[in-house]
């Protein structure tokens, strides 16, 4: 393969993990805005999501311009696609991540709600 190829893979894959430290910035911070009530930390993640879809968007944009100009085979192959993959789950993560801090604005509208601790281990679990 190309050097220019190559280049593209290792720029694909610097971005692919950029977004993942993102979407789990993005979830640690939700979920601490639900357990925090705090309506402002939750904003954040609202907010943010706009950038998260456009990054998903590129790197699936970037993927397929690879896909088409190089037509990879084996492992460079396998390595795009999974990209792809990952891209796209990451993306949805995000999305859940907006909907925790959606409902972390609902909880402020109420009285003080207790969040089990179990809560927060499960998040540290699942990040």
């Amino acid at each position: 393969m190309s050097l220019h190829f190559l280049r593209e893979i290792g720029r694909l894959n610097k971005h692919l993990i950029e977004l993942a430290d993102t979407i789990e910035e993005q979830v640690s911070l939700s979920v601490h805005a639900l357990s925090d009530q705090d309506q402002l930390k939750a904003q954040r993640v609202i907010d943010a999501d706009t950038e998260v879809d456009k990054a998903e968007i590129e790197m699936e944009e970037d993927c397929l311009k690879l896909l088409a100009l190089h037509q990879p085979v084996a492992n460079d192959l396998r390595q795009i696609i999974s990209v792809l993959k990952i891209n796209n789950d990451l993306e949805r993560i995000g999305d859940h991540a907006v909907i925790i801090a959606e409902e972390a604005i609902n909880l402020t509208k109420l009285p003080k709600v207790i969040i089990p601790d179990e809560l927060l281990e499960l998040s540290k679990t699942a990040k």
